[in-house]
């Protein structure tokens, strides 16, 4: 039916939810559908799922200008990620990253995804957790930082701070 829930597909295959997650990771990341948040989708007529420009590659939820992150490969390929932890998930765990762009989160234009500043864990949530907010300029940065918290960092800073996280998680 172009859809379907964890719940429904691991009833249909007999398997644990953890099998069918599995599953759905592999089959998007070959580009047959579209993992979101519960369940799968199929990608649009005659596209491959990481095509589908309007939603994210990493965790299928729609993309938004204003928090857009983009992943280019050497290849050519292009991924599209609703917001910088999702960009920056996908520039991690991709081989062959030519060049990441990102949104400024205050001025809505796109900057160099490795010289921009990420405050990580403020009060504002704006897609997904942990919230990370993406500024051009340093001091636009501290000065958010001083009204709304978080944590200044810079992209390798801020892929370390995830992994160190998902590791948090993990071993629990």
């Amino acid at each position: 039916h172009g859809s379907a829930s964890i719940l429904q597909l691991a009833e249909i295959f007999g398997v644990s939810n953890m099998t069918i997650h599995r599953d759905l990771h592999k089959l998007a990341n070959a580009g047959k559908i579209i993992k979101k948040h519960g369940g799968a989708t199929l990608p649009k007529s005659g596209m491959r799922a990481q095509e589908d420009v309007s939603t994210c590659a990493m965790c299928g939820k729609s993309t938004s200008p204003r928090t857009l992150f983009i992943v280019k490969l050497d290849n050519g390929e292009e991924l599209r990620a609703c917001c910088a932890h999702c960009g920056l998930m996908l520039q991690s765990r991709s081989q062959n990253v030519w060049q990441s762009m990102t949104m400024d989160y205050l001025y809505g234009h796109m900057i160099s995804a490795g010289q921009a500043f990420y405050l990580v864990g403020s009060m504002v949530s704006i897609c997904c957790v942990p919230s990370i907010l993406v500024f051009g300029s340093k001091t636009d940065a501290e000065n958010f930082k001083k009204g709304f918290g978080g944590h200044l960092l810079g992209m390798n800073e801020t892929i370390e701070h995830m992994r160190g996280m998902m590791h948090m998680h993990s071993g629990m």
